[in-house]
């Protein structure tokens, strides 16, 4: 009898594991070849990958001119908690608006999070959609500057958001809302954008919650 409730509570451990592995996920794009366009939604904008004579690399990037929030969704995923991270380069080719970045837990029109990075009025600013409009649930000013490459990197777990400016944390907040949806990218307005090396992964989240479960 002792023998047999071992062994139900091996495999029930080992259940427990192979549940626990399934849920972690790690994916990347790099941007850089149009077949990414297939694993995209374009919710709003014109997306297409080009070869600024400035970068001379391919990149990804939005030229629709008639557009508040231009924004494209990743197909594959929906993320809760989660890192992702993505290179930005804001050119100062458009005087007027100069931001960008990523969308975060999108769920439909009018639920999900912004985050921008904003090199004309240099600050960094969380936003949230809802039914009842766009709230600002952080903003920071920051001395960011256009025409050079930024990672923004954020850290979404449960309600609550760290968000990093290559490797240096700018901006924590929490919000009343916690919830999943996809992950995409965004540009403000007529901001000229160009986007590269977009990273999501769960294992850091799951690894932190092992780790809280465990202290516990």
């Amino acid at each position: 009898m002792r023998q047999k409730l071992i062994l139900i509570s091996l495999s029930l451990l080992m259940t427990a594991a192979i549940t626990y592995q399934s849920r972690t996920i790690s994916q990347s794009w790099k941007l850089d070849v149009p077949a990414v366009l297939d694993q995209m939604d374009a919710l709003s904008g014109k997306w297409e990958v080009v070869t600024p004579d400035k970068i001379k690399q391919p990149v990804l990037t939005q030229s629709v001119k008639y557009a508040d929030f231009p924004k494209a969704l990743f197909k594959d995923h929906d993320f809760y908690d989660f890192e992702a991270s993505v290179k930005v380069y804001v050119s100062s080719e458009n005087k007027d608006t100069q931001s960008a970045g990523l969308v975060l837990r999108y769920r439909n029109l009018y639920s999900f999070y912004m985050l921008f990075l904003n090199t004309k009025d240099k600050r960094l600013t969380l936003t949230r959609a809802s039914l009842g409009g766009l709230k600002i649930v952080k903003r920071i000013n920051h001395d960011f500057e256009p025409d050079r490459w930024y990672q923004l990197k954020v850290v979404c777990n449960l309600n609550h958001f760290k968000i990093f400016v290559d490797n240096e944390k700018i901006l924590e907040a929490d919000d009343s809302v916690s919830t999943g949806g996809k992950i995409g990218l965004v540009t403000a307005g007529t901001s000229r954008v160009y986007f590269s090396d977009l990273q999501v992964n769960t294992d850091t989240i799951d690894a932190q919650a092992q780790t809280t479960s465990a202290n516990n």
